[in-house]
């Protein structure tokens, strides 16, 4: 051995590390070893910092692997083993590379070398046993949460409107405790839905007012009625989710908790009444198709719009459904985003059609459409596929960060109550970015279909009102969004004066009442 050049590697997650584990603690423990075995040391690699859930991300590992590869040294010294990497699979990608090179590894406090059968195995091992360790950890805290819950303890840290929870309260202070003002709304927003106003005019009357949610946001429809469903605010704790990830039901139970209620049980129970009332009412829902939502957009914001309805009373007493498409903003935020911006749904449909029918009888349109549809086979995935890739990198960050929170509890750097604080809003954000890529990966799962000629799209065109009548609502928007992405509206809303905006894949096209003309590429070909 003492004719072996040497690499040292040390980690560190964090900046501050407890004596043994900080980047001068290890490199003077290496050192020392290399020269009472009188091992030449080619280089020290240093990752700052960096945590070990995976080789990317570590410049200085990264760097030794290539060194590596060069022959520029024979054997890789590290502190501990979870100092190369705390999961099995990356720990045997470096054994595998590492015998590739003809280079050992030697753990110092852990007196293992890999230039042996049993070294290879003990690391292996070890590296099974972290990785288990790791899973028990995790199910460990989800144990504690549901521990917690059942015993009535508080676990949603900052995230409730109403409530201060203090990480490391000063001496006297509570942990737990109400916030007089956040209060204060919450019992108007439950006295004003107990008292008939639904959830769309109390969203409006606090974005009129200014109100902020516990995150500093706009207050929305679904923020409302995460409010007004929450038990903390009458002092229990909610145990149990609807669902599971194995999707069957399961009961939600309410035990007592230790925070201090701000709504009395008698408003709550009229909530739920008024809850039970609503929810048991005929369904809201439009009894049609509405095919151009999401494709109309707002001519105040530009956000999509969306079904709505209203009824018009005849003097025998009975009434009639008119159908409108308005602004989704308004829809759910109320007017301080926007207006209701209605259109009749009839009359932009019929206009939408008749421009669609109008292709079949221009021979010229039609081509210039069956090119595009052709070319969109390879080129409307591009964009869905850059987004997955942005997502993905997204997750893989937030889980970066998940495992920096395990590794700080782990080495007992944050107390549990931080740590289960953190870890909540952690995955609640990334549950967000993963329902995002759920929908692009539903997109991307839609197979490419074979070229098509002009009698085709002709024959479907003069079909298209049938289709879209007869297909599955989801089945209608994706035809339609085939291709058109837009259908836009002067400031009037003025539906002749409307134009449609067909697909990146069929050129920019426009269509409008405005004459042939409209229809125009990028570069203005009639």
């Amino acid at each position: 051995m003492a004719s072996d050049i040497a690499a040292l590697y040390v980690r560190v997650s964090t900046e501050e590390q407890v004596d043994g584990y900080s980047i001068d603690a290890q490199l003077d423990a290496l050192r020392e070893y290399c020269k009472f075995r009188r091992i030449s040391i080619s280089k020290e690699y240093v990752d700052a910092g960096r945590s070990a859930k995976s080789i990317e991300g570590r410049p200085a590992l990264q760097e030794l692997l290539l060194d590596a590869a060069q022959g520029r040294f024979q054997i890789v010294v590290v502190w501990k083993l979870n100092r190369l990497a705390r999961n099995l699979k990356d720990l045997l990608h470096m054994l595998k590379l590492f015998n590739k090179y003809n280079v050992s590894i030697l753990s110092l406090t852990e007196d293992i070398q890999t230039d042996t059968a049993m070294g290879n195995f003990l690391v292996q091992m070890l590296g099974a046993a972290a990785e288990l360790e790791r899973a028990q950890i995790c199910e460990n805290v989800q144990l504690a949460v549901q521990n917690r819950n059942q015993q009535g303890k508080w676990n949603s840290g900052n995230m409730v409107l109403g409530y201060r929870w203090h990480k490391n309260p000063e001496p006297g202070q509570p942990q737990l405790e109400i916030v007089k003002e956040e209060a204060k709304l919450v019992r108007t927003i439950f006295e004003m839905y107990a008292g008939g106003l639904g959830l769309k005019a109390i969203t409006n009357r606090l974005n009129a007012e200014s109100f902020k949610t516990k995150k500093g946001l706009t207050f929305c429809i679904a923020a409302v009625r995460g409010i007004l469903t929450n038990p903390n605010y009458i002092g229990k704790i909610r145990i149990g989710t609807s669902l599971k990830r194995t999707g069957s039901d399961i009961e939600v139970q309410l035990v007592e908790g230790e925070q201090e209620p701000i709504i009395p049980q008698e408003l709550w129970d009229k909530v739920r009444l008024r809850f039970e009332e609503r929810n048991g009412s005929p369904d809201r829902k439009p009894n049609r198709a509405m095919p151009l939502t999401g494709l109309l957009k707002c001519p105040q914001c530009g956000s999509a719009m969306v079904a709505g309805r209203s009824k018009s009373y005849r003097k025998d007493g009975t009434f009639r459904l008119n159908h409108y498409y308005v602004c989704s903003s308004y829809t759910n935020k109320g007017f301080v985003a926007c207006r209701q911006n209605s259109v009749r749904a009839g009359d932009i449909e019929e206009w939408f059609f008749r421009h669609v029918r109008e292709l079949v009888i221009k021979p010229d349109l039609l081509n210039r459409v069956v090119a595009g549809v052709n070319a969109k086979r390879n080129t409307d995935r591009k964009p869905l596929e850059d987004e997955r890739r942005r997502l993905e990198k997204e997750i893989a960050t937030f889980e970066h960060r998940q495992q920096r929170c395990f590794e700080l509890y782990e080495d007992g750097h944050i107390d549990r109550n931080s740590f289960i604080e953190r870890l909540n809003e952690l995955k609640e954000q990334k549950a967000v970015l993963q329902a995002e890529l759920k929908e692009i990966k539903e997109k991307l799962s839609d197979p490419l279909t074979e070229s098509v000629d002009a009698e085709r799209i002709r024959s479907a065109l003069l079909q298209f009102r049938k289709l879209l009548q007869t297909a599955p609502i989801k089945q209608q928007r994706r035809l339609l969004r085939g291709l058109f992405d837009k259908i836009t509206l002067p400031p009037d809303r003025n539906i002749q004066k409307a134009v449609i905006h067909c697909s990146t894949a069929l050129q920019h096209l426009q269509l409008s009442d405005m004459g042939e003309e409209t229809w125009k590429t990028n570069n203005k070909l009639a």
